[in-house]
């Protein structure tokens, strides 16, 4: 697999910590990348998602979002360090997911870009969008974030960006709000709540391993 797309148990412990057993991939996942993407016509799988293991524990300690995010400032070997910044620390997104932690580890394969066509969109019409394609759903927080991170940490690269503004929409809500990731800056990376359908919000496509 090109190591550009695949961000594994190697990635981890080489910034992070050890990062436990690296859970099975399917025995197809190099025609799964090689094949044509369901999204950008003309482009392969592999150029267009990242490959990212998401493990339940790092350094022995379960990977939550508030642990990434210390994680995230003081990568190993000072480079690319970041933080949470804005709405991450207010009354209704901190406190509801910051300490939910995966059961055991997995993968995940996750558009680099929101979907055509998605900005501008109710969450439902975008969660119809993604079901189209057979195996995809919008992706969780914890997901979204270490693809995003992880990605940074190994190139400086920031998806979903602030520069043009890029944000997907994930599955966690509270009061019928979704969550949202991404505007990631020289500040950091945005994760908060947000009530009304702005056209810098669109949605990934994710499958889950």
């Amino acid at each position: 697999l090109p190591k550009q797309a695949v961000i594994g148990k190697m990635l981890w412990e080489r910034y992070y910590g050890h990062a436990g057993s690296e859970s099975p991939l399917p025995s197809s996942v190099k025609e799964i990348m090689a094949s044509p993407c369901p999204f950008c016509a003309g482009k392969q799988i592999k150029d267009t998602h990242l490959l990212a293991l998401i493990p339940s524990h790092v350094g022995g300690k379960a990977l939550t979002l508030d642990y990434l995010g210390e994680l995230i400032q003081s990568p190993r070997g000072g480079v690319h360090g970041t933080q949470y910044r804005g709405d991450w620390h207010a009354k209704y997104v901190r406190p509801a997911i910051g300490s939910q932690s995966p059961d055991s580890s997995y993968w995940v394969l996750m558009t680099r870009n929101v979907l055509e066509g998605s900005r501008s969109k109710s969450y439902q019409d975008q969660c119809a969008l993604v079901a189209r394609h057979q195996g995809y759903t919008v992706p969780g927080v914890l997901e979204a974030a270490v693809v995003m991170l992880l990605h940074h940490v190994r190139s400086g690269e920031r998806l979903y960006s602030d520069s043009p503004l890029m944000y997907t929409r994930c599955r966690e809500s509270v009061q019928s709000c979704q969550r949202v990731v991404g505007g990631f800056s020289s500040g950091g990376l945005h994760v908060f709540n947000y009530y009304d359908d702005d056209s810098f919000f669109g949605v990934a496509g994710l499958r889950k391993f």
